[in-house]
């Protein structure tokens, strides 16, 4: 597995929070020491920036400076603030992740795609997900799938 600096996406912390955060806040929903910075454009943990030892243990536990091992998170390529609803969507399970990096190789036409998604939308809706449910999913699977295919397939298809 191939581990790529962290770019701040808020991935790791809004989708599942950690062990400190757990201790911390176990009634908060999203750990309240994670902090957008504007002008940075990206997400920063309070607990790694508390100084001295305190820091430095939270740091060594949350392991700061170690890397993103998660390289088909989507979010990495689209780092912004995340508002409450985006973060509760359904993040896609690793190995149907790596299944549409492989499909996103194939040749398969972008209406094909796009298509299916709809239906697929729909189905999902019908299970009792809400339509921004479904639609954030159906999102992540085209993100998925455009971002692995091959150039040629990418000039040729759009």
């Amino acid at each position: 597995m191939k581990v790529q600096p962290c770019v701040g996406c808020g991935h790791c912390c809004i989708t599942a929070k950690c062990g400190a955060a757990q201790r911390l806040y176990p009634a908060a929903d999203r750990c309240p020491k994670l902090r957008w910075d504007e002008g940075e454009g990206r997400y920063f943990c309070e607990l790694m920036e508390l100084p001295g030892e305190v820091g430095l243990a939270y740091r060594k536990e949350l392991y700061a400076g170690e890397g993103c091992c998660q390289n088909l998170n989507s979010w990495r390529l689209d780092v912004k603030r995340r508002d409450p609803e985006e973060a509760k969507l359904p993040t896609l399970d690793r190995t149907f992740q790596i299944f549409l990096h492989c499909l996103g190789r194939e040749w398969i036409s972008s209406d094909v795609y796009l298509l299916t998604l709809a239906a697929f939308t729909d189905e999902i809706e019908e299970l009792g997900h809400t339509r921004q449910e479904a639609e954030g999913v159906a999102r992540q699977i085209m993100f998925c799938l455009q971002n692995n295919r091959r150039s040629y397939l990418k000039e040729f298809m759009g």
